[in-house]
């Protein structure tokens, strides 16, 4: 994404909506807040009542049932149970891994458990699509939107009102779905990430320890974007205080590889004061030449590199090796 995206985005963020045209005029999306999430689950309670009172099942009911038929078996709910606790031990594990090629080998396993754990949620959802608990959800998230939705950018009146809305057709309610859900991709967890590592931004690095300083209302009048743009933004910020010197150039643009080394800075320190000392037969195995040279171990005099040495070596190199490559004695 191009800097003037994000600038963009950091102007709607703080400004606490955004425009779209909805039938070619202007509209303005709310960003919202902790207090419409309350007002989500009062609106999802009432449908899930309205719905259970209607005879619709509830989940637990249709799980039973589907239990009986053999179409969701105690079996397929331990799959997903096992594997859910598969990738938070993936990501718990993640922060004793400090190599690069390390992080890239669990970031990829973690990546692919996720997508087999949302493929067991999405299985087990689509087998209760038809509960009181989906209709609440379905109606709940439609009112979300639409009340997200208003006809001036002072937000003061909005675009439908509770009756209108009730009476509104499923065109119409489709429509402004599929507005909210492409405004929503912009401030993706991912995008906001990125934002608050540009050039540009890091100039109120600074202002972001006073809530009043940066935005200018208390927390709890910040909107969800605001939040997690503070946040993200005291996270790097601490970030770049504390490992700056060190950072790799390759990381200084990529959020995530940010997140990472600082995760694994415990790690990665224990493993340079054992590089300091005499430690024959130690080894750092897997280590590619790119590990080592973020390590700070720099190739032997005469240019021999890293990767034919290590080879030499069986396929790694050992503390000594590494501390004579660095003229340790």
């Amino acid at each position: 994404m191009e800097s003037s995206n994000y600038r963009k985005i950091f102007k709607e963020i703080s400004e606490g909506y955004s425009s779209y045209f909805v039938k070619n005029k202007r509209r303005f999306i709310k960003h919202q807040s902790l207090n419409d999430v309350v007002d989500f689950d009062d609106i999802y309670d009432m449908n899930l009542k309205k719905a259970i009172k209607r005879g619709l099942p509830t989940e637990e009911e249709i799980l039973q049932n589907l239990k009986s038929e053999g179409l969701w078996e105690d079996s397929d709910e331990s799959e997903l149970e096992s594997q859910s606790f598969f990738v938070e031990s993936l990501r718990k594990n993640k922060k004793n891994v400090y190599l690069k090629s390390g992080l890239e080998k669990i970031n990829q396993q973690i990546k692919e458990a996720e997508e087999k754990l949302s493929e067991l949620k999405v299985r087990k959802q689509n087998l209760m699509s038809n509960s009181a608990n989906r209709y609440a959800l379905n109606r709940a998230n439609d009112y979300y939107i639409v009340n997200s939705f208003f006809k001036d950018d002072q937000l003061s009146e909005k675009l439908y009102s509770d009756h209108e809305f009730e009476y509104a057709s499923t065109q119409e309610v489709s429509e402004l779905i599929k507005t909210y859900n492409k405004f929503h991709q912009q401030f993706s967890e991912n995008n906001i990430k990125h934002l608050a590592i540009q050039q540009f931004y890091k100039v109120y690095y600074s202002f972001s320890e006073n809530l009043l300083d940066f935005f200018g209302v208390p927390v709890v009048k910040l909107t969800n974007f605001q939040l997690n743009l503070i946040l993200y933004t005291r996270i790097f910020k601490n970030i770049f205080d504390q490992f700056d010197k060190d950072l790799p150039d390759r990381l200084k643009e990529d959020p995530d590889g940010l997140l990472d080394f600082a995760n694994s800075s415990e790690t990665r320190e224990k493993m340079k004061k054992e590089l300091s000392k005499n430690s024959a037969g130690s080894t750092i195995v897997g280590a590619t030449k790119e590990d080592l040279e973020e390590m700070g171990v720099q190739g032997r005099e005469g240019g021999e590199s890293l990767n034919k040495l290590a080879k030499e070596k069986g396929g790694s190199l050992s503390m000594q090796d590494l501390m004579k490559l660095n003229g340790i004695k």
